[in-house]
């Protein structure tokens, strides 16, 4: 193995289990004392995986992955804004939940199931890409993985974008990383504006990385149908 593909297998599997460790932190904590609990079981290890995940777009650019640059940052830079800007810097959004259907509610718990199954999924399908000898992954992986986004990503988008409303009041109160003229930048900042920019692009945003999922599915589980 070269050392490339040892460096890919050993960061794959770090985050495999740093989000197992969301997971099961995540939900005995909910099974155990409730929703308002969970947040604080999974910061540390919510907050490792998906920072680490940044090194996901470095790997694209060099071309150590094959993963789009553009469609890489635009995933990352996402989770990141919900992860720093909303819940780190919004606590009260830590403990917001609004039912939907039934059991179903939106809120920490939501968010965590629909990243934690998605990332677990994906860093296992990446692992066996690069651990095995032809980059064979085990036929489950791959159609958990090009089948179960299809109700994962709508869950994890809803869950974003309730924590940012439920966190942007408190975030114009506190204005965090506010940067406010005169200044020898001569630029503001004002970071409650910049968050609700920064979703607005999940209108085309969504869309066209809910349609990339779609096509790849189409391609890798529509070829594995006609060989079989």
């Amino acid at each position: 193995m070269s050392f490339a593909k040892l460096y890919l297998a050993t960061y794959n599997a770090s985050l495999i289990a740093g989000w197992l460790s969301v997971l099961v932190f995540g939900f005995s904590a909910l099974r155990a004392t409730g929703a308002a609990s969970v947040y604080d079981a999974i910061e540390k290890p919510l907050v490792w995986s998906q920072t680490a995940a940044v090194l996901e777009i470095v790997h694209a650019a060099i071309g150590l992955a094959r993963s789009p640059v553009v469609v890489t940052a635009m995933q990352v830079s996402s989770r990141l804004m919900v992860v720093w800007g909303v819940l780190i810097l919004a606590p009260e959004s830590r403990t917001a939940k609004m039912g939907v259907v039934g059991p179903l509610e939106l809120g920490v718990p939501s968010l965590i199931l629909a990243w934690g199954v998605t990332e677990v999924i994906r860093y296992s399908f990446y692992f066996f890409k690069v651990a095995t000898k032809d980059g064979e992954v085990p036929r489950a992986i791959v159609w958990c993985r090009y089948t179960l986004f299809i109700v994962l990503y709508p869950l994890g988008v809803s869950s974003e974008l309730f924590l940012a409303k439920s966190g942007f009041a408190q975030l114009v109160k506190t204005n965090p990383l506010a940067l406010e003229m005169p200044n020898k930048l001569n630029i503001a900042f004002h970071f409650p504006t910049f968050m609700v920019l920064f979703f607005l692009g999940y209108v085309p945003g969504f869309p066209m990385l809910y349609g990339y999922m779609l096509d790849a599915r189409k391609k890798v589980l529509g070829t594995k149908s006609k060989r079989d």
